[in-house]
């Protein structure tokens, strides 16, 4: 018997489909959008899952569940349990970099969602870009929405049957693919919600990062207070989407309008357009781990685009490889042994490569006091991380020349995020902007910090608008890392765009750890080995430490400078 009717409509229960999708979600993500996520029983699985993942961390974990059951007044303020939450939160911080095990970070990302309160600016600014990150992952599950409807499909009808089957199951077949379609809106609309909540969740973490008053966040665990936030947050937002994405769409249809009257004018003239290098292929396919930062540039005329050009062959119209990221703990152990002191920010600023495939930075400022070895612990960063180094002095740079100079002038040169790749050959060089605070504050030819702002932008770095080349190239792979002795006088808009961390000055009690690496240092700018160069001995040890009470890393290396060459001559007179 054969069906000539057509099935009616199919529905799928939202909750259905939204029950499939969020096992599917990054685990962070997967804590702020669960609708019946309850903190007790949370905090026992996860507890469960370090044990299994580091055995050594279960007295810290007793102690966190312990300190959470036995507080008699409101959690978020007690002092044992801010205590123990911290050691546990540090202990995974420092296990996913010795490890390179992003599971640690994530784990240690949820413990901070379930120990902190809403207004814990610290936990929220720490939660803001990794939530940023994993939101791909969410726009991601709509590949997989095919698959999976077919397969709920099977669940629920036993089998589908292949086009072209026989007439009598062709009833059969109209409802598998109804049904089919049915699974796939369903998916789409919770990915819809998913991807919304997301968005909350990161515009309030983003938000309470920077100090929003909010009294319900201050009263709940950060993991209940990131959606409801951020849905009164974007709420403006969400009112005027329709709007927007009318008003986009007309402007989508005027751009094509204009764009296919430019084809036709084009098509009916004979003149033609060279281009550099090569015109016949203007754009190279990119293949994986490779940027195309610089594409193909347009003649203005004359001869003078091929001198612009001239020296920048190898990158123009060319992706260029990027640089993985290296064994992240024997990173790790080469800059300790080398910054001591600096632990904590070595830990902090290598956790942006974790679970990572290439090295790129999030924009970064170095704050500390003048001797500390920032600029040298930047130029020993990307030495081990084998980046590409290009050093801005902020005190003698001539303003907006950072973002580059028109090709109009005959001094013309690309931005110097372009000149780094072109000298590395790679598309995420490390670029460092050294005393960023003393840069000129006269806009007479452009400001060096007003010039920075589009290429922090993630999105405005993509496209960035090279004034010499005059096109669109991508340097938001390229690194950023300045160095500053304070912010007073920094602008807030670059500010915002800036992660300040601290590189503390070394103590006295760090001389001992501090001699062997600048034993070394001296051994390797003589063009020695260091394995040559015996350690200083204990007399000469008492008077370092009588002459340096701690500080400045260059004057404790003047002195031992001092100390070494004056062995070597009394070597050589004896």
């Amino acid at each position: 018997m054969a069906f000539s009717s057509t099935p009616p409509a199919l529905q799928i229960d939202p909750e259905a489909a939204r029950r499939l999708l969020e096992p599917m979600l990054p685990r962070r993500l997967r804590a702020c959008l669960a609708q019946d996520l309850r903190v007790d029983s949370a905090c026992s699985e996860i507890a469960l899952e370090i044990t299994t993942l580091a055995p050594d961390a279960e007295a810290l974990v007793s102690a966190w569940i312990a300190a959470r059951t036995s507080s008699d007044g409101l959690l978020w303020r007690d002092r044992r349990w801010i205590a123990r939450r911290s050691a546990l939160i540090r202990f995974l911080d420092v296990l996913a970099v010795e490890r390179d095990q992003p599971v640690a970070r994530a784990l240690a990302d949820v413990a901070t969602l379930l120990s902190c309160a809403g207004d814990d600016r610290r936990a929220a600014a720490r939660l803001a870009q990794p939530l940023w990150q994993e939101r791909e992952a969410v726009l991601d599950l709509r590949k997989g929405f095919a698959a999976l409807a077919e397969a709920q499909t099977r669940l629920a009808l036993g089998r589908v049957a292949e086009p072209g089957a026989d007439t009598d199951v062709t009833g059969a077949t109209d409802l598998a693919v109804a049904l089919q379609a049915a699974w796939h809106d369903a998916l789409k609309d919770a990915l819809l919600t998913f991807s919304e909540k997301t968005s909350s969740a990161i515009a309030a973490a983003a938000a309470l990062a920077c100090g929003v008053d909010d009294a319900f966040a201050g009263d709940v665990a950060l993991v209940h207070a990131l959606v409801p936030v951020g849905e009164v947050l974007t709420r403006p937002v969400a009112d005027n989407a329709a709007t927007r994405e009318r008003c986009r769409w007309k402007m989508i249809e005027a751009r094509l309008a204009q764009n296919e009257a430019r084809r036709r004018e084009k098509a009916a003239t004979v003149e033609t357009t060279a281009q550099i290098p090569d015109a016949d292929v203007p754009y190279a396919e990119v293949p994986k781990g490779h940027v195309l930062v610089v594409p193909t540039i347009q003649e203005t005329g004359s001869d003078r685009g091929k001198s612009i050009a001239r020296g920048y062959e190898h990158i123009i119209g060319k992706p260029l490889p990027l640089v993985e990221v290296p064994d992240l703990a024997a990173v790790r152990a080469r800059l300790t042994f080398e910054f001591p002191y600096a632990q904590a920010m070595i830990d902090r600023l290598l956790a942006d490569l974790i679970g990572r495939e290439h090295a790129t930075f999030r924009p970064t400022l170095l704050i500390g006091p003048p001797g500390a070895g920032k600029s040298r612990f930047v130029a020993r960063i990307a030495h081990h991380l084998g980046l590409g180094l290009w050093r801005v002095d902020a005190t003698r740079d001539a303003g907006a020349s950072l973002g580059g100079l028109d090709r109009r002038w005959a001094t013309s040169e690309p931005a110097h995020p372009i000149m780094a790749v072109a000298r590395s050959g790679t598309a995420n060089p490390l670029m460092l902007i050294d005393e960023l605070e003393k840069a000129a504050t006269r806009a007479d030819h452009g400001r060096l910090w007003d010039a920075l702002l589009p290429m922090l932008e993630p999105e405005t770095a993509r496209a960035y608008q090279d004034p010499c080349f005059q096109t669109e190239t991508d340097i938001s792979r390229v690194s950023w890392l300045g160095t500053a002795n304070e912010v007073g006088n920094l602008p807030a808009p670059l500010l915002d765009r800036l992660r300040e961390l601290e590189m503390p000055a070394p103590r006295h009690a760090d001389l001992e750890a501090l001699l062997g690496p600048i034993v070394a240092r001296i051994a390797e700018d003589r063009g020695l080995n260091p394995a040559f160069v015996a350690p200083l001995d204990g007399e000469a040890i008492t008077l370092l430490r009588r002459s340096w009470r701690g500080g400045s890393v260059r004057r404790l290396m003047r002195l031992v400078e001092a100390f070494v060459t004056a062995r070597e001559s009394l070597a050589v007179r004896q």
